[in-house]
């Protein structure tokens, strides 16, 4: 059966008005690789933002006066997943993550970081009763929770291997981890072992100085276009040139998506300088449907009236 892309915000049927594009792939970009590729390539892609929430996204995706309670059902009938940034800075409370899934249509995506408590300051020792709390919450989600993504810094380098390999026996076996290492140490086929023995996800990195490294440990593949730390001080505006990079990437993400069941990418906004129109960028090079966040906005009386003259 040929899987037809849907024109259908995740969250539901799209309110009169909307505009929806579809770009075909095959017509883009039949000549480098697999045209087969573009009947299962919408339903294995996830395409989302790190975080919903800058302020200078008012005005330029989100409509101009919203205020931040208003943000992520909006953000969710123009993507159909988000990465969840505020999880690595404290356990959220079980009041906001029942709210983030109230808020948002049935087949929303939620991927959410590992407190840095867990990752950064124990480095994962001695981390089991926080880790059941953190998780806990997350269950709360249900079918809407993606990967729990494990970031280290910089510093825990392949030294902590042994932390390492006693905190993976500790992970649910139902539940998705994707786990994301910042120094080159851990780049060695053990370690990809390692993670295959659990199946925990690699983490494809594009982040400043560290050569990303294309590998996947499980039935999912996890990527995360970051660029440079804090490089805008604007989040409204694209402000860097990475027509190049994403379309490489493109490729990277269709020859992947044939080795895995699903794959999730994000992006942040220190990428380009403004993360929604970077995600739909990729989307049209991969072929999938976008959702121009303006054609949601309120229509404005004085604007339909110069329409209709």
């Amino acid at each position: 059966m040929v899987y037809l892309p849907r024109l259908y915000c995740a969250r539901g049927p799209l309110r009169a008005g909307a505009l929806v594009v579809r770009r075909e792939a095959t017509a883009q970009h039949g000549d480098r690789g697999d045209p087969s590729l573009t009947q299962f390539i919408p339903h294995k892609v996830r395409l989302g933002v790190q975080g919903f929430s800058p302020k200078d996204w008012v005005g330029t995706f989100y409509p101009p006066g919203f205020s931040s309670r208003q943000f992520l059902p909006f953000y969710a009938q123009v993507f159909d997943t988000v990465e969840v940034n505020s999880t690595f800075y404290a356990i959220p409370s079980t009041s906001t993550v029942r709210s983030w899934a109230t808020r948002t249509p049935p087949d929303f995506t939620f991927t959410c970081k590992m407190p840095q408590e867990i990752t950064h300051d124990k480095r994962l020792l001695g981390a089991e009763e926080r880790l059941s709390i953190f998780l806990s919450k997350m269950r709360l989600l249900e079918n809407k929770l993606g990967p729990i993504v494990i970031q280290f810094p910089r510093s825990f380098t392949r030294r902590f291997e042994e932390n390492l390999r006693d905190f993976l026996p500790l992970l649910p076996q139902d539940m998705r981890f994707a786990i994301e290492f910042r120094s080159q140490s851990w780049n060695d086929d053990a370690v990809f072992d390692l993670l295959r023995e659990f199946h925990v996800a690699w983490c494809i990195n594009d982040w400043q100085d560290l050569p990303p490294v294309i590998e996947t440990t499980s039935d999912l593949a996890y990527l995360r276009l970051v660029g440079f730390h804090r490089e805008f001080k604007y989040l409204g505006q694209v402000q860097r040139d990475r027509s190049k990079e994403l379309a490489s990437w493109a490729r990277t993400i269709e020859g992947v998506a044939k080795r895995v069941e699903r794959i999730y990418v994000y992006v942040n906004n220190h990428y380009a300088g403004h993360a929604p129109a970077t995600v739909q960028q990729l989307q049209e090079l991969l072929g999938l449907p976008t959702v121009h966040p303006r054609s949601l906005w309120p229509q404005e009386p004085g604007l339909l009236a110069q329409r209709s003259v």
